[in-house]
């Protein structure tokens, strides 16, 4: 069996950083459709269904929380997920919520 190492008051912070950034449906939601691979704010915003304002805003939460990454193509920024086990956390907070 392996064992975590013990965490720390960073390490903590880290996650209360990144429980915060996934205690929004809408945000949920980008994580899954970044699960399927890169999108534009246009697509996301089409595809969870809200406003490229409002999209802007929750990528920008995901980013600060380190669980997404941009990178511009021409004039269009296209997001990733960093790591792609940010999507298994949020599959898992949905089994735990039954």
């Amino acid at each position: 069996m392996v064992t975590a190492p013990p965490s720390t008051d960073v390490s903590r912070l880290h996650a209360a950083a990144v429980a915060r950034a996934l205690s929004d449906p809408k945000r949920l939601c980008v994580v899954e459709k970044l699960g399927a691979g890169e999108r534009s704010v246009s697509e996301l915003s089409r595809d969870v269904g809200c406003q490229v304002p409002n999209m802007s805003q929750h990528l920008a939460v995901l980013r600060a929380a380190g669980l997404v990454a941009s990178r511009r193509e021409g004039s269009t920024v296209r997001y990733r997920l960093v790591d792609p086990r940010v999507l298994d956390a949020c599959r898992l907070l949905q089994q735990v919520a039954g």
